[in-house]
């Protein structure tokens, strides 16, 4: 992984790293240690945008995105090292951050962006097999800003229930379907709106830079070279 971001330095315009890959690519490059968390950051959470970012530009003021992970990487270490923070909170620390490193603009996202709309409820439903199968010792918390009044309450029964048998067994009645129903992705427009931006900038630096080489063509200038072997 770490010659695959050394090579992204060098030969891309852009990157986007989520999550994990926020971390390795912040350790890697500037030996930013990440911290452990309390209690997993899981849920949808709002943000407010640093202004006049080029990212960030046609979102609103609150941008909203989830989160799921058990570490972060903090605003103060990040800015020592050069980075500039695009979207955070008070309640869940920094959400992006970006820095040039060589030829390219690194974009790091400590959420997920991408996240369809019931993934962080099969996290969630993952979390409670695990606790039930002992492969954990807590009960997983709800995701944040996430379940509605009603959902919520259908989870907190279910809770009551696998407190009391704590067996595999009894996942199967975990209330999926019920709660699927409820659900919103509401985060679709900032991740479009996110994503459509980075776009746009790689469509600009692509055109002022047509010589740029892309994975595909670093590719198959490799299959040549070991063919001509």
């Amino acid at each position: 992984m770490t010659g695959l971001l050394d090579w992204a330095e060098r030969n891309t315009l852009a990157a986007v790293l989520s999550c994990l890959a926020a971390h390795a690519g912040a350790l890697h490059s500037d030996g930013i240690e990440r911290h452990r968390l309390d209690d997993k950051r899981f849920g949808v959470f709002d943000f407010t945008k640093a202004p006049h970012h080029l990212l960030t530009g046609h979102n609103s003021d609150q941008i909203r995105f989830p989160h799921s992970r058990w570490n972060e990487v903090r605003e103060d270490e990040l800015k020592e090292c050069g980075y500039t923070v695009i979207t955070k909170s008070a309640e869940a620390g920094v959400d992006s951050f970006a820095k040039r490193k060589t030829n390219s603009l690194f974009v790091h996202f400590q959420g997920h962006p991408e996240y369809g709309s019931r993934t962080l409820l099969k996290e969630y439903r993952r979390d409670v097999r695990r606790f039930l199968c002992g492969e954990r010792d807590t009960y997983p918390s709800l995701p944040e800003g996430y379940f509605d009044a009603a959902a919520a309450s259908l989870l907190a029964e279910f809770r009551k229930n696998a407190l009391s048998n704590r067996r595999e067994e009894t996942i199967a009645n975990f209330p999926e379907s019920a709660v699927v129903a409820t659900l919103q992705n509401g985060w679709n427009s900032s991740a479009n709106s996110i994503y459509r931006n980075w776009l746009e900038y790689v469509r600009t630096r692509k055109a002022e830079n047509p010589a740029y080489v892309t994975v595909a063509d670093y590719d198959k200038t490799q299959r040549k070279r070991s063919a001509a072997l």
